[in-house]
Parts: C-alpha cells; sequence; structure tokens
C-alpha cells in the first residue's frame, strides 16, 4: 500500500463489542478523525418504513450514543461507541421524541430483551471546512460483496426471506430463549483449511429472526492473530502498511537496522538473539506497535489486503514451496473476509488473548519472562503486543475496566510518533507490562468470566511448567463472578484460553516430550503439567467460590473435544459435607490451522485406536503435601460423578500408610463422532456451538466442520 493511495475512511468494523441491557458497545477503526454515532433500533419499527436505507433513517431509535475516534497514529485511529437506551421523554439529537420499549416488551431500565434489534453508525469528520458524515450505506456496507446485513442484500443475492433486515443485527437473549453460544480459537491467515468463521456466518444467516436458533454471542478465546507465525508472503506489505498508518517508522531498540531492510524470512536470528523469545517459527516475526495494527486490520477487512505479493523470484529457492503454499491459504482466507466482517458486525463479540498475540511460548516460563523482560528489544515488543491487543481486543469487552490514566498512557505515547526518550520509553513499556486487568465477565446468563492465564502466572521453578494463576489471577476471577452478581452454587462459564481438562493422552504424550526435550519445544504449559497449580484453581473454585457446576470453554490445542468431569475437596471444614463441583469442558481450536500431525498423531493414533484398549474414564486421588504425588486408580465405569467413597486403593499401595487423600478428580471424554471406533477429538478446522437450555440444566456441544457437524 503506497502512501499517497487514498485510505478507505472505515479500516475496519463495525465490530459489536459488549451488549446487555444497560448498553451497547460499537468498534471501528478508521483513517481519519471521526465522531461516531450510534443509533439502536428494534427491527420490528424498522418494518414500518420504506426509507430504511436512506443514509437518514427516520425511525424513532431506541438508544443513541456517540463519541470521538482517539489517534493511534497519523491514518489510525479507533473508536469505541457506547449507546445507552433512551428513556421514556426523553428525546434524540433530532428532537423526535423516542419511547424507548413498548408494552408487550417491558423493562424497568434498558434495552429491550428477545427481541430482533438493530444498529446504524454515522461517522462525521471535517474535509476542509466541511463537514462530511457517512453512515453504514454510505460507506458500502449495506449491499454488494461487502455487505454486512443478512437481508436480501446478502453477498450471494438468495436471501429473500429476510428482505426486511436492512441494518446489522442482534439480540439480547433473555429468560425465555436458550443461550446459544459460538466458540472458537486459533485463526492464522496462512493456516491450513478454511476459515470456519464462515460456519459462523451461514448459522446467523439461517437463524437471523429465529432466536431460538441464533447465537447471541461469539467467544474468540485466543490467538486471534498470530503475531510470530507470519506469512512470507505479507511481511513486507504488513511493515510498509504500519509505516503508512502511523506516519513514521518505529525504531527497534537493539536491532540495528530498519524493520523495513529486513528482507523476508530473516527475522528468527533477531528474536532469538536479542529479543530472547523461543518461538521456532518467527522468521517474519511483528516488531513495531504498526505491524501489530496492521496484522488485525488485514485480519477483519478485506478491503486492507495487498492487491499482489512478492514474486517468489526474490524468496531464496529452498523456501519457495512454502512461499507458494503460503499464497493458497492467504487466497482461501481472502475469499472469506466479507463474510468473517458480517459475523463480527451482527454477534457481542468477546475477545481473550493466549500466546500467538503476543509470541509463541508468551510467559512458558520464570527464565522467559524474566530474560524477556531483562532485553530492550523483547520487551517492547511485549509492550507494542499489549497496546495493540487493548486497542482491537481488550477496549471493547469492558469498557470500564480502562481507566483514562490507562488509555492516555497508550495514547500520548503513540502520539509522540516515535520521538521519545529511554525514560519514556520504558516507563511506558513497564506501565503496560505491570497491568494485569484483562480478566473480565461476558453478560450471560449463565455469567461467564474471561481469564487471563498469561500476566497472572506463577512460577516455582526456573524452567518448569507454570501455575496458570497465581492469588492476584484467582482473586481476578472471584471479583469478575462478584461484578457478574455470581452467587454462590449458582453455575458459571469460565474461558479459559488453555483446556483446564485437556485430552490426557495427548497431554501425557506431551509431558513425557518436553522431558526428552525443552518445555519450549512442546509447549508444555498446561493446567495439568503443574499439578499443584492445577489443583489449587480447582479447589478455589470448590471451596472460595463454592462453584456447584462450571463449563470451562477453551482453545489452544488445534483440536476440539467434550469432557465431563468431578473434583471434590475431601478434607470436611467445620463438620460439614464438601460439595462436588461438577464440570463440563468444552474445547474448539482451531479456527484456521489444521495439520497433518495432528489428524495422524492425535486423532487417529490417540483419539481412535486409544479406545481399544483403555477406558474413557479417569480417577485420581491426591495430596496437598508437596512430597505426595497424585494416584490414578483403577475403577468401574460409572454414571455420574466420582464421590469420596467411591475410590478405592490397592491392599499393597502405599497410599495406605498416608493419611487420607485432600482431593478427588474424575472425568472422561465423552465420544465426538459415530463411527464403530468413534475418534474422542476432532482435529478438522473446527467452531463450536454450545446450547444451554433456558432452565440450564442441559448443555450441547457440537462442533462444526465444513460441510460436518460431531
Amino acid at each position: 500500500m503506497k502512501k499517497d493511495l487514498p485510505f478507505p475512511t472505515l479500516l475496519a468494523g463495525p465490530i459489536l463489542r459488549r451488549a446487555e441491557p444497560e448498553r451497547v458497545c460499537i468498534w471501528i477503526a478508521s483513517s481519519k478523525p471521526v465522531s461516531i454515532r450510534a443509533e439502536i433500533f428494534r427491527v420490528d419499527d424498522l418494518r414500518k418504513t420504506t426509507n430504511a436505507y436512506d443514509s437518514k433513517i427516520n425511525v424513532k431509535a431506541i438508544g443513541l450514543g456517540s463519541a470521538e475516534s482517539l489517534r493511534l497514529g497519523e491514518r489510525l485511529y479507533v473508536g469505541l461507541v457506547t449507546a445507552l437506551p433512551i428513556q421514556e421523554g426523553e428525546e434524540d439529537d433530532n428532537n423526535n421524541d423516542v419511547v424507548v420499549n413498548n408494552d408487550s416488551h417491558p423493562t424497568k431500565v434498558g434495552f429491550p430483551i428477545d427481541d430482533l434489534l438493530a444498529y446504524n453508525i454515522e461517522l462525521s469528520c471535517k474535509d476542509g471546512y466541511v463537514k462530511k458524515s457517512e453512515t453504514l450505506k454510505d460507506l458500502g456496507l449495506l449491499s454488494g460483496n461487502n455487505s454486512i446485513i443478512y437481508g436480501d442484500h446478502y453477498g450471494d443475492g438468495n436471501n429473500k426471506k429476510n428482505n426486511d433486515i436492512m441494518l446489522p443485527t442482534f439480540f439480547l437473549r433473555g429468560p425465555n430463549t436458550p443461550l446459544n453460544v459460538l466458540h472458537g480459537s486459533c485463526r492464522k491467515l496462512h493456516g491450513k483449511g478454511e476459515d470456519c468463521l464462515v460456519i459462523a456466518d451461514k448459522l446467523i444467516k439461517d437463524s437471523v429472526k429465529d432466536l431460538n436458533r441464533r447465537p447471541s454471542a461469539l467467544f474468540l478465546t485466543g490467538d486471534q492473530i498470530y503475531a510470530d507465525d507470519v506469512a512470507g508472503p505479507l511481511i513486507r506489505y504488513l511493515n510498509q502498511f504500519s509505516i503508512n498508518l502511523l506516519g513514521w517508522e518505529e525504531e527497534i531498540h537493539g536491532i540495528h537496522q530498519k524493520l523495513s531492510e529486513i528482507d523476508i524470512g530473516e527475522r528468527q536470528r533477531i528474536v532469538t538473539e536479542h529479543a530472547k523469545f523461543t518461538s521456532d517459527n518467527a522468521s517474519n516475526h511483528l516488531f513495531s506497535f504498526g505491524e501489530f495494527a496492521a496484522m488485525y486490520l488485514i485480519g477483519w477487512n478485506v478491503e486492507n489486503w495487498p492487491h499482489s505479493y512478492p514474486d517468489t523470484k526474490t524468496i531464496a529457492h529452498r523456501k519457495q514451496k512454502r512461499y507458494r503454499m503460503e499464497i493458497k491459504q492467504l487466497e482461501r482466507a481472502r475469499k472469506a473476509m466479507p463474510a468473517v466482517r458480517r459475523v463480527f458486525a451482527n454477534i457481542p463479540t468477546y475477545m481473550i488473548f493466549d500466546d500467538h498475540e503476543i509470541t509463541d511460548d508468551w510467559n512458558i516460563t520464570m527464565e522467559w519472562h524474566e530474560g524477556v523482560k531483562a532485553s530492550d528489544c523483547g520487551k517492547q515488543i511485549v509492550a507494542n503486543g499489549f497496546a495493540a491487543f487493548w486497542a482491537f481486543q481488550g477496549w471493547g469487552n469492558d469498557p470500564n475496566l480502562y481507566s483514562d490514566e490507562f488509555i492516555q498512557n497508550i495514547v500520548k505515547y503513540l502520539e509522540k510518533n516515535g520521538s521519545i526518550n529511554i525514560s519514556e520509553r520504558k516507563a511506558f513499556e513497564d506501565y503496560l507490562w505491570d497491568f494485569h486487568g484483562w480478566t473480565f465477565n461476558a453478560p450471560t446468563n449463565p455469567p461467564t468470566i474471561f481469564l487471563d492465564c498469561r500476566t497472572q502466572r506463577q512460577y516455582d521453578s526456573v524452567n518448569g511448567p507454570p501455575m496458570l494463576l497465581d492469588d492476584e489471577g484467582l482473586h481476578a476471577l472471584s471479583r469478575a463472578a462478584l461484578q457478574a452478581n455470581y452467587k454462590k452454587e449458582d453455575q458459571l462459564i469460565i474461558v479459559s484460553p488453555t483446556p483446564v481438562f485437556g485430552f490426557e493422552l495427548a497431554e501425557e504424550l506431551q509431558e513425557y516430550l518436553a522431558s526428552k526435550s525443552t518445555v519450549y519445544k512442546w509447549d508444555l504449559e498446561t493446567w495439568a503439567s503443574n499439578e499443584k497449580g492445577f489443583i489449587r484453581f480447582l479447589t478455589f473454585i470448590n471451596q472460595n467460590m463454592a462453584l456447584r457446576s462450571c463449563i470451562f470453554l477453551s482453545g489452544d490445542v488445534h483440536y476440539g473435544f467434550t469432557i465431563r468431569a468431578g473434583f471434590k475437596f475431601l478434607q470436611k471444614r467445620n463438620g460439614k459435607e464438601n460439595l462436588t463441583t461438577s464440570i463440563t469442558q468444552l474445547t474448539s481450536s482451531a479456527l484456521k490451522t489444521t495439520s497433518l500431525s495432528k489428524e495422524v498423531i492425535i486423532n487417529e493414533v490417540l483419539g481412535r485406536l486409544s479406545q481399544l484398549f483403555s477406558s474413557r474414564r479417569s480417577i485420581r486421588i491426591g495430596w496437598n503435601d508437596i512430597q505426595s504425588k497424585s494416584q490414578k486408580l483403577k475403577h468401574q465405569k460409572k454414571n455420574g460423578i466420582v464421590y469420596a467413597d467411591e475410590y478405592r486403593v490397592k491392599p499393597n499401595s502405599d497410599a495406605i500408610e498416608r493419611k487420607p487423600p485432600d482431593w478427588i478428580e474424575s472425568r472422561y471424554i465423552v465420544k465426538a463422532s459415530g463411527f464403530s471406533i468413534p475418534s474422542l477429538v476432532i482435529t478438522d478446522n473446527n467452531i463450536g456451538l454450545v446450547t444451554i437450555d433456558k432452565h440450564i440444566s442441559k448443555i450441547f456441544h457440537k462442533l462444526l466442520v465444513h460441510k460436518k457437524i460431531r
């Protein structure tokens, strides 16, 4: 993208973010400073007019909001507008009388629930001395190939049954409809296979008006971008795009050359030697804030993509085969981009990071954390990743999490266009490294808590696997649950990027391979790999939060599965029997990045053939003292939860000589497909659909792949 070419006003979005009866948040990125105005409508009201496609919609809004975009670069602005309900008797900016809800959808204060809603935004900016305003229609987003609506102007032109859908739509789920949530992770643009967000697009299209079937939220559980594993055909474009966005080229400390001077595929040595990163797929790693921002923008809007890629003749001969394959996969991703944009515009979306938003192995060990933090280069890159995550993902999850001080720290730092001294740079980096306020709740019923399992870790050795949550992280979970009005013994949904209850056979193989090599090569950072931290976490939700029933939603592992589990702390308190926490682990991964090795080893060997030789149920008892290791027990197959009096110990076991166990945990993996010897996992690219009935008593999990449902 050459600097003299005009940028579109809207670089990305609109993306529907936090949505609840009290407020609806909409995010955009623009190439110029804009004032953003949002209007919320009831779709039934829009049906009463024939002018809904006009730039000015002549329908009474039930919600309004306005905001100013924030400058992150010369041609990069982000904005988050929060629309609030208009209360009866209030008037909008055009002096039209406004009534929020009719009698058939009464609410005390807020937007109507279980009712199809729509929104429009208007972007205003000064073009010289003239103020120019553009709505979604003016921006070309209500028809044609870039349409973000599911009406008769939907991209394929075949959706006449929804010809009264004139704007992007959504709904706020209430007690009379089931909770339908989509979840997925790991979307690498040059990853193999089809982008499964296209499946989400079709699901919404087919159920636009059917609120019993239509998903009401999308949970992205990690690795929305791959900052380390970047396609060779993209890196030069991303670098130039970033310079055009910011208006300046960021200097990376410790590197004695400009990023624009580094050849394709030549960044691996730099990140290893200077940044102290351990990713072994970092030959085109993102470095600058602008490069991170550019990666988000091409991941969310096809209009930001390059028209062509560098010729293969410029690539070393040994790398040309991989380069051509990356181009092939990128073109598959490009075709899916209009569907991706449409999905984000029509469903409240919540996002948390895993590792690839920053770099592979991020905070995997104490050695990694301390080594990177002591590196000027590595510390700067991580801080850039943090700032970009906030701007493009974190902010919309819950605007209240980020103080004016936090926001201004990022905005004012970037306003200086790289003209900063050493103390300013270090202060900025330290501020972001020390910020641990990423945990948040999403307004679902039951409530959902998204865990930050990356910045709130605890290490009990230099090179060993970490506890994924320290004391601060556990208290952040409890605090977020209270903010969501969680009451003891209620049900809770917890998003952990890495599965809390993983596929045991795969994790045991992973641990064995790491013992023969390194934790970095085999990503040994599962919950179970640090048993002390794993049990500490389960004990906390069982004892401190009195969590009777819990659903874990996860991604990360590049395969999908469902596990039923139970955990009980056995030591009685005040003479009372402890409750058992019933757990359902739902894992969906990856949206776009499958691999042959996963398909063969995980699916065919561990997922299918293992059923011939082992039971699906696993029971483990353990002790909380450091010297004692947990013990896996033989058992009989039984339905339901394993209680304390059901464990068995062999007569000659040394467990008899110990004190009684402190805890018991059981799990079994639910079959995912219907073959005679079914696989326990799905290794195709997939997206998960979770359905919880309105009584919160039944949970259904479908792993959807292209042309298949498991």
